[in-house]
């Protein structure tokens, strides 16, 4: 997890491009959540602006964000769209807790949690 600077576009982009399948989206007051849907991978992100107190934001090259990943590795006892929404969630409670440590300049309202992935 760490504070970047990149764009909503930019973040989808790089995910989308290691995943070669479908991302499963998700997104509530300006936190954006994807997993890739694959049964290869149980990988999720989720991204929530965030420009860190000291930075210049006006002279970074994209938008400052928190974007947190986390995986699954090895056998679970979920799978399809129910594994992607577990890992989404984790990373969800990692990113609310990390924008606190992570000192924004703008505090941000997280909902309670993301809507759910539709299953496919």
């Amino acid at each position: 997890m760490k504070i970047q600077d990149a764009s909503e576009r930019t973040w989808a982009d790089f995910y989308g491009s290691h995943a070669g399948t479908t991302l499963l989206r998700s997104s509530a007051d300006g936190v954006e959540a994807l997993a890739q849907l694959d049964n290869h991978h149980g990988t999720a992100s989720v991204y929530v602006p965030c420009v860190p107190r000291g930075a210049q934001a006006d002279t970074a090259s994209e938008s400052y964000a928190l974007v947190a990943e986390a995986r699954a590795i090895g056998d679970t006892r979920s799978t399809g769209t129910s594994l992607r929404q577990a890992v989404t969630d984790f990373a969800y409670q990692l990113t609310k807790h990390a924008y606190e440590l992570g000192d924004c300049r703008q505090p941000h309202t997280f909902p309670a949690e993301l809507p759910r992935y539709k299953a496919h």
